[in-house]
């Protein structure tokens, strides 16, 4: 089949889903309903102290709801799920003396919910197996809300001879099958999987205690003339009694509920950065990593979905999402890096080089701190200066120069500084660093096309090895938050990976 016959399959299943429905399988999960009110009741009581000591307690109490909706394999091939439960269970106890006591008896009954979980395997597996069964494992699909529960599933069920494929996954491989069966609620999954869906069927799987039933649709559906909108049939399973969700008075939405950072609102008030500081944002990173992105024009990053040899890119710092894959070099930056070996490849001009590099940016520097910014800014936009957004960043020892020629002229007469040699030796400085940046972008982009995308898929982080000096220690690893408030930092701690627990409970 051809790509266009393969694009003309998928018109058709979703013509044929517009006109079918999807199935909602909602499954009694008495364990897993207990949890859910308890969490619910906790959140409620300390939602007014959160983030602060009750992070790491909800943290784990989301993670564990999260995988009872995503990942209900049996407890042997269950590790995260068990670990949850227990992750939960010690927080919970750990903190029951030091509160009042009706805080004390909702961490008790959260501990007790979370241990009981593991005392048989999830409702949800006897169903999926069984539904699976009445297809055959050779005409579905199991599709996974994640990465990570993709793994935990296909653990599982690849051995039955079954296919399990997150939503990104399935969409880009020219794979069509006759049912899909999503673990998870349809919230939890992207509109494709209905709008242009591979499979001729769709069912959600999930607990009868998650409530929401609503089916996602495309961005375009509220302008469309003719959108696409796919209607859900519920098809309850087992015992759908919930447990007693009136254990608090407190409206808990969905979305308080699922796994998500504690960001810590800054406590000390809005300044500019000083010399040798930038503002940076907290990025958590699988693996328990984590970085402060500065406000740079580009970062480098892999894209698992491209064939080898052109899997390494650059991604604009704005253009950075959860779900991106950076490639970071561990313990420094990779821009003083390619700035080491741009000056290695100027052999004799680096000395004057970096004299010269020192003192335009000194100027600089003792001009911001002496005006301010904004008194900067605009004698620099006066003298026809354009890229202005850009001024506090020119001060940094990496980057070579301004991009627009013109803006660095005008600069260098501002500051009092002759144009030769400085132009000059900026932008042979500039244009080693692109080939230093070429060089170890061949390497890179070989040792990522013999690394193996499905573990990088799966487990969110791979080390990669490369032999120049500087950049042996490279791993690329996904995004999984992006705090919403910057913090001043010193400029060479921006992108340099460090160990973050904050990312723990979002794998």
């Amino acid at each position: 089949m051809n790509r266009i016959e393969w694009l003309n399959a998928r018109y058709a299943r979703s013509a044929g889903l517009v006109a079918s429905g999807v199935e909602l399988i909602t499954v009694g999960d008495p364990c897993g309903a207990r949890v859910d009110a308890a969490v619910r009741h906790v959140l409620g009581l300390v939602r007014d102290d959160y983030p602060g000591p009750w992070d790491q307690l909800l943290g784990a109490a989301k993670s564990l709801r999260w995988r009872l909706i995503t990942q209900p394999q049996p407890l042997e091939h269950n590790t995260a799920l068990r670990q949850a439960a227990s992750d939960t269970a010690d927080e919970a106890t750990a903190l029951r003396t030091a509160v009042a006591r009706h805080v004390r008896e909702a961490l008790e009954e959260l501990a007790a919910a979370a241990s009981s979980v593991v005392e048989h395997d999830p409702e949800i597996a006897t169903t999926l197996v069984e539904s699976i069964r009445d297809v055959g494992a050779s005409a579905c699909v199991v599709v996974a809300a994640n990465n990570a529960a993709a793994a935990g599933l296909e653990s599982w069920l690849a051995p039955r001879g079954v296919r399990v494929h997150s939503v990104s996954r399935l969409l880009r491989e020219p794979l069509l099958a006759e049912q899909a069966f999503a673990v998870g609620p349809p919230r939890f999954f992207s509109s494709p999987l209905v709008t242009a869906p591979v499979t001729e069927a769709v069912s959600y799987l999930f607990p009868a205690w998650f409530e929401d039933h609503s089916i996602p649709h495309s961005a375009l559906a509220t302008a469309a003339e003719h959108a696409v909108q796919v209607r859900g049939r519920v098809f309850p399973v087992g015992n759908s009694a919930v447990a007693d969700t009136a254990l608090t008075e407190h409206v808990v939405s969905e979305d308080e509920l699922l796994p998500q950072p504690a960001w810590s609102t800054p406590s000390v008030p809005e300044r500019d950065p000083g010399s040798d500081e930038v503002a940076a944002w907290r990025v958590l990173l699988s693996g328990g990593f984590a970085i402060l992105l500065d406000d740079g024009e580009r970062i480098r990053a892999v894209d698992p979905s491209q064939p080898g040899g052109e899997r390494v890119i650059y991604v604009d710092v704005q253009a950075v999402r959860s779900g991106t894959y950076l490639l970071l070099r561990m313990g420094e930056t990779e821009r003083h890096a390619l700035y080491a070996a741009a000056l290695k490849l100027l052999g004799d001009q680096a000395a004057a080089t970096e004299a010269s590099q020192a003192c335009w940016k000194d100027e600089l520097q003792r001009r911001l701190d002496l005006e301010g910014l904004d008194t900067v800014t605009r004698e620099l936009a006066d003298l026809g200066v354009h890229t202005l957004d850009r001024i506090r960043a020119w001060t940094g020892p990496t980057l070579a120069r301004p991009q627009n020629d013109r803006d660095f002229e005008l600069l260098l007469q501002w500051l009092g500084i002759p144009v030769q040699p400085t132009y000059g030796l900026a932008t042979a400085l500039r244009r080693k660093r692109a080939q230093a940046s070429a060089n170890i972008a061949e390497q890179l982009e070989e040792a990522v096309g013999v690394a193996d995308m499905t573990a990088l898929d799966r487990d969110g982080n791979l080390r990669l090895q490369l032999s120049t000096e500087g950049f042996r220690g490279v791993i690329a690893t996904r995004v999984l938050a992006i705090s919403p408030h910057t913090e001043i930092i010193s400029r060479h701690d921006a992108r340099v990976p460090f160990e973050d627990r904050g990312a723990k409970w979002l794998e």
